[in-house]
């Protein structure tokens, strides 16, 4: 199973769906979707924006679990 992590690192750093969505032109709906965990698929660039964004590594941003 793969957790999304992403709120947790708004949180930490004090932001919101909005604002990632204005800083990475990235749609909020997407957004949404994926930190809501109602996506069966993300994209690489997704990932990789998030990631420079917040100066990250995937990890941070998902995790795999077994369930």
């Amino acid at each position: 199973m793969i957790k999304v992590k992403l709120q947790e690192v708004l949180d930490r750093e004090e932001r919101s769906l909005n604002w990632v969505a204005t800083k990475t032109n990235i749609a909020y709906t997407t957004l949404y979707k994926f930190n809501s965990n109602k996506t069966t698929s993300v994209s690489y660039n997704v990932l990789d924006q998030l990631c420079k964004l917040f100066k990250c590594n995937i990890e941070d941003i998902v995790e795999y679990k077994e369930e």
